[in-house]
């Protein structure tokens, strides 16, 4: 990776960041000298990926719900505890079902939109402040190139990924002028569990060339303009 990327000393927080993308986009941003904190909600999981990311660099995490915010808001209180300041946000937590809308239980969809969006909207919420007051921080929310068009048999997951796109373009209008910078990532088909959960393989772009795309955003030379997402596809 180009020098001119380098994360030394940042502080990056990653939701979601126990396997898949999450894991490769911390073991990636370990990688170029940042300091990492991530969350997941299986804590087996967790500490697992945590043992695999120490060897990499200084990594931290602790369990937490994107979907509760006294629990991202906890999260954010131990992170600035423990790193002294946030300077990049990963919005990564999703959840993903299928299933016939008419026939799709409610509490399944309730947990798509409470992570997805809520979780995502928590999580920017909580960090934020401390962005603004420094002037300086970034935000990518990770959506879904299901974020830009329609699919049956996924219309909550599609619904909730819709919602990032309009939330990142909407949230760039209120920071940019504060030197906040938000960006998203239509991301299409990579090779994780939850792939695996739609199609029944583990097919697309690699975790790990998806990591790359996510520090290119999070650097300083972005591909895109604020407030925009960027397209990932094979």
């Amino acid at each position: 990776m180009n020098d001119q990327r380098s994360f030394a000393g940042q502080v990056v927080l990653i939701t979601g960041g126990s396997r898949g993308i999450g894991y490769a986009t911390a073991e990636a941003f370990l990688g170029q000298g940042a300091r990492v904190a991530i969350c997941a909600v299986d804590e087996n999981r967790l500490a697992d990926a945590l043992r695999q990311l120490e060897a990499h660099g200084d990594v931290a995490g602790w369990p937490a719900d994107v979907a509760d915010y006294a629990a991202v808001e906890e999260l954010v209180r131990l992170t600035l505890a423990r790193f002294g300041r946030i300077d990049i946000l990963v919005n990564n937590a999703a959840r993903m079902a299928l299933g016939d809308f008419a026939t799709q239980d409610i509490a399944l969809i309730d947990k798509i939109i409470d992570v997805n969006v809520k979780g995502t909207l928590y999580a920017t919420r909580a960090v934020l402040p401390q962005m603004l007051e420094r002037g300086a921080g970034c935000v990518v929310n990770i959506s879904s190139s299901l974020g830009t068009f329609g699919m049956a048999r996924v219309a909550a997951y599609c619904a909730s990924k819709f919602a990032l796109v309009g939330f990142t373009e909407a949230l760039d209008h209120e920071v940019k002028e504060a030197g906040v910078r938000v960006y998203g990532m239509t991301l299409s088909m990579s090779a994780t569990d939850m792939q695996v959960q739609f199609s029944g393989y583990r097919q697309g772009m690699p975790p790990e060339i998806v990591a790359e795309e996510i520090l290119l955003l999070a650097g300083p030379n972005p591909p895109i303009e604020t407030g925009a997402c960027l397209d990932t596809y094979l």
